[in-house]
């Protein structure tokens, strides 16, 4: 195979792409290949790496492109049928064409994108099955997710009925702190979950200016009891992360896949009367994801899997790398989670224990917890604007809201603010108030204000929605659930309708329904092996 420099010459390109497919399909191939193969190892960072594209080469010649069984079927029987006097030279090279396209060719872009899949995984650090992963209910009594790690400390109980109720709500946020599964990748010291105010103020604008290091890192999670109505206990929390990165190829052809600053996470709802996790809604880039204990659901949010629990109350919590969103673990997952991965537990009355900054598995990293009320105090303004140097603001831009019944305007923060100002507003960082699933029928900041709306109409289990508490409401606001809820329940949003929800495939008297079925299971084949490459290769 004839190996070039690459240059980004615009004619020595077109004279290499000619070269290679006069040479035939083969080394033109293998070629492309061994070229991706080294700018993905260059934009990786990973120069090691380049050192094993031969090997990668040898891998894609036996392997990949089964030439010598390609001429053995392609070559032979043509050339045997043409000696045979059962076809003409004409047909025989239609022969060897056909069975080159419809065969070789598939198979081949089949190998190469699943190796690409395992080097990926090998380079970057993603796993291949790192979308939705949902175990089903099917032997969820029974099972429970293997511990890895020390387990979390005993929380020492506290009185339900303690005058003090400041106190017992920050026992209940570390009764059900999560385990949490962080993926690493390219970039560890961007998968690191911490407060916004690492650096000693709340600007997050300058976030990213601040060196990480392992000695001086402290892993922070934010969480908060954020309800409590007369049947529940709502539970709130929230990884921010310095940056949201992507694969470094995709980072290279786009600056819309990644932005500075990141926040997602999920909240809980706990049974007031048997203090047990019930259900588990988290956010998952712009979706909510819905976990419950028993997989049914007659709201608008299908059910993704059982909660995993370690000590009863502590749910088992997956964070992406790059994107960083968040789902709960199922076991399925646990082939992945034994490389690349930090394995973070509230830190209670152990000693602390920070994470290396690198793709190295860990299962014994402490986090602190901290509450949301810093970014309330921010959440009505002032508003800088987003990217000015000189802004200070937590939050840039508002959610369109109604007035009160004074006529005073209400005012929230939409955007985590940062220097990502002239990108589209779907990619930028945003508070869990703004958190907004354009599939489900409840309008911008209901989930994070009135939590029990947004339960009950994802899961549709009848709640209560008489709120003896509710701190982002009394925070922000300094008002009560029942002035305020008016103001955000608008705008309900349309559900998208699946274009062929109707389409009649089992059609009374139709004589054609075997042939509908086999391309429904063909192309449902196909957008399924879609979706696992473009999941997989981000």
């Amino acid at each position: 195979m004839q190996q070039i420099n690459w240059v980004p010459n615009s004619f020595r390109l077109t004279y290499f792409v000619r070269r290679q497919i006069e040479s035939g399909p083969a080394p033109f191939l293998e070629s492309i290949f061994y070229e991706w193969a080294r700018i993905y190892c260059r934009i990786s960072n990973r120069d090691r790496d380049v050192m094993n594209t031969k090997f990668l080469i040898r891998i894609i010649k036996w392997l990949l492109f089964p030439w010598r069984m390609f001429r053995l079927i392609a070559g032979y029987l043509p050339n045997w049928l043409v000696s045979r006097h059962y076809l003409h030279k004409g047909p025989a090279t239609l022969l060897r064409f056909s069975i080159y396209t419809m065969v070789f060719l598939p198979l081949s872009l089949f190998l190469i994108i699943e190796l690409s899949i395992c080097v990926n995984e090998m380079i970057i650090g993603q796993q291949a099955d790192y979308r939705l992963v949902s175990d089903g209910f099917a032997d969820y009594p029974e099972g429970s997710f293997p511990q890895l790690g020390p387990p979390v400390p005993e929380i020492p109980p506290m009185d339900r009925n303690s005058a003090d109720r400041e106190a017992f709500y920050q026992y209940l946020v570390e009764l059900y702190s999560p385990v949490i599964f962080q993926k690493i990748a390219n970039h560890p010291e961007w998968d690191m979950p911490v407060f916004i105010d690492f650096d000693g103020n709340m600007n997050p604008r300058d976030n990213l200016d601040s060196k990480i290091s392992s000695n001086d890192l402290h892993i922070g999670i934010y969480g908060e009891v954020t309800a409590e109505t007369n049947d529940s206990f709502y539970l709130t929390y929230s990884l921010y992360h310095l940056k949201d990165y992507d694969h470094p190829i995709r980072e290279y052809l786009s600056t819309a896949c990644y932005h500075d600053g990141d926040n997602e996470g999920f909240h809980l709802r706990v049974d007031k009367k048997s203090m047990q996790v019930m259900e588990v809604e988290t956010w998952f880039h712009n979706i909510f994801l819905l976990y419950n204990r028993t997989g049914e659901s007659s709201g608008t949010e299908p059910i993704q899997g059982p909660i995993y629990l370690e000590n009863g109350t502590h749910p088992v919590v997956y964070a992406q790398s790059w994107g960083h969103g968040i789902r709960l673990i199922q076991k399925a997952d646990i082939k992945n989670v034994k490389k690349n991965v930090k394995v973070m537990r509230f830190m209670g009355s152990r000693p602390e224990v920070s994470p290396e900054i690198n793709c190295k598995y860990e299962d014994n990293i402490t986090y602190r917890l901290k509450n949301f009320d810093d970014w309330y105090l921010q959440a009505d303004g002032p508003f800088d604007q987003d990217g000015g140097v000189r802004g200070t603001s937590l939050f840039s831009c508002e959610i369109p809201a109604d007035c009160l019944k004074n006529g005073q305007q209400i005012k929230v923060g939409r955007f985590i603010a940062g220097t990502n100002y002239k990108k589209n507003t779907w990619v930028r960082p945003k508070p869990m108030w703004s958190w907004d699933d354009p599939w489900d029928d409840i309008g911008i900041a209901v989930w994070h204000f009135f939590p029990s709306m947004s339960i009950e109409s994802h899961s549709g289990i009848r709640l209560s929605h008489q709120y003896l508490y509710n701190r982002p409401i009394e925070k922000i606001f300094h008002s009560t659930v029942d002035e305020m809820m008016p103001c955000f329940c608008f705008g309900k949003q349309q559900l998208h309708q699946y274009p062929f929800a109707d389409v009649g495939v089992f059609k009374a008297g139709s004589c054609r329904v075997g042939q509908i079925l086999y391309w429904a299971a063909l192309s449902k084949w196909f957008k399924l092996y879609v979706s696992h490459v473009s999941g997989a290769l981000g």
